[in-house]
């Protein structure tokens, strides 16, 4: 298992890619990428691993062939800085042209980057993507629906790069919506978020537009999977990524076509290399080839194992509740609140639809009632860090709404 995968590291070991101070705890001898079973042995590498160090201590890139500096978005915590090398810029091109050449992006489109512009990599890699396709952008760093919609209509913008709470910000409002669909936008690339069906079919109908998925970590240095034009599951190159998927209990490898975490390891010279990076992304490796004829593999991807939803011994994905959900009708923001033993679903949705047959369909997805509390447009606030479910055994629900 993943011999090809382990002699690149081994000789990525030679080369010196792990002899940073950050490394060397972790590992202190090539015979860790002799076999699977050696490598297991690794200590996994966590956010909270990262936060305790700095960014030197991480790199072994010298400071004249380091591209820059950015950040996570330290919307869970401190940011947390990473050094990115002239390879990883390189290799993050290539990522690129890969994806977004399936998609025909080229000099002739005109991208918006609805998201905010700071130390965080996520804006500036979607800058990146559209500069290597040869394409021009404008930023809107205050995505507000009002603002995406003035940027579109001044601006012959015809792909949108965000995150998938934001680019549904207009959904409340059936204005903007109609001004969405008549702009040049036909294509929206959106990461940063899980993206259920019924989101893309709302988004697609909305905006007119082909709704694409990426899936990415600052850590990596931006996209690391994306869909082609079939949409059915993420690419990712293989060649350059290493992607373990792993029992949340257990820690071990989960049989081929059933669903665990996602834990990556990077393939190259990395200016900050990843080695057994345990994430939070529910994924499972597809075993078909895809129709698409690109040869590369694909992985499924539904959220983040922390938005799930524990009940007893079953975990309750948010792509299951928010599919249902918009199925139903109940279309807006949401998220569930688990206090001891009472279930309370809050959202958003500002449209008519049957309660009663909402909550019986949760409670048999649940098997447990469910309260239901509507909001107003905006006032969960959800960015697309924030969980979508959250378990509380001591606070009181007025507590929990004002956290």
């Amino acid at each position: 298992m993943y011999e090809t995968e382990l002699s690149i590291l081994k000789g990525l070991y030679r080369k010196g890619t792990f002899d940073s101070p950050f490394y060397r705890k972790l590992v202190n001898d090539e015979n860790c990428f002799n076999d699977y079973d050696s490598f297991q042995k690794i200590p996994f590498m966590r956010k909270e691993h990262l936060r305790n160090t700095t960014v030197m201590q991480r790199t072994t890139t010298p400071v004249d062939d380091i591209y820059g500096f950015f950040s996570s978005s330290g919307t869970t915590g401190a940011k947390t800085f990473y050094a990115y090398s002239n390879e990883d810029k390189k290799i993050h091109e290539l990522f690129v042209r890969r994806f977004f050449n399936s998609l025909g992006i080229s000099n002739k489109d005109i991208g918006a980057i609805m998201a905010p512009v700071d130390t965080g990599v996520m804006a500036h890699t979607m800058m990146w993507q559209f500069t290597t396709m040869g394409a021009s952008y404008v930023n809107c760093p205050e995505p507000s629906p009002e603002n995406m919609i003035d940027t579109c209509e001044n601006v012959p913008v015809t792909t949108i790069a965000t995150r998938p709470s934001v680019v549904s910000g207009i959904m409340y409002d059936g204005d903007l919506c109609q001004r969405a669909n008549k702009s040049n936008v036909n294509k929206l690339i959106l990461g940063g978020g899980y993206l259920s069906e019924e989101r893309r079919k709302l988004l697609e109908h909305v905006w007119g537009a082909n709704c694409y998925n990426l899936l990415g970590t600052s850590e990596m240095f931006g996209p690391m999977a994306a869909e082609c034009p079939k949409k059915e599951g993420l690419h990712y190159p293989q060649e350059y990524i290493m992607i373990e998927v792993l029992d949340p209990i257990t820690y071990n490898p989960v049989a081929p076509g059933n669903w665990g975490i996602a834990v990556y390891t990077s393939l190259w010279h990395k200016g900050f290399p990843l080695l057994r990076y345990w994430t939070d992304d529910l994924v499972m490796i597809m075993e078909e080839a895809c129709t698409c004829g690109c040869g590369m593999p694909r992985i499924k991807h539904k959220g983040r194992f922390l938005d799930s939803i524990k009940m007893d011994d079953r975990y309750i994905s948010p792509d299951e509740i928010e599919d249902l959900l918009f199925s139903e009708g109940a279309i807006g923001e949401w998220k569930m609140i688990k206090e001891d033993n009472v279930i309370t679903l809050l959202t958003e949705t500002q449209n008519a639809f049957d309660e009663d047959v909402v909550r019986n369909e949760l409670k048999k997805l649940l098997k447990h009632p469910v309260h239901i509390q509507r909001l107003n447009p905006f006032e969960l606030n959800f960015d697309g860090h924030e969980c979508r479910s959250v378990s509380y055994t001591h606070l009181t629900l007025p507590t929990i709404l004002l956290v």
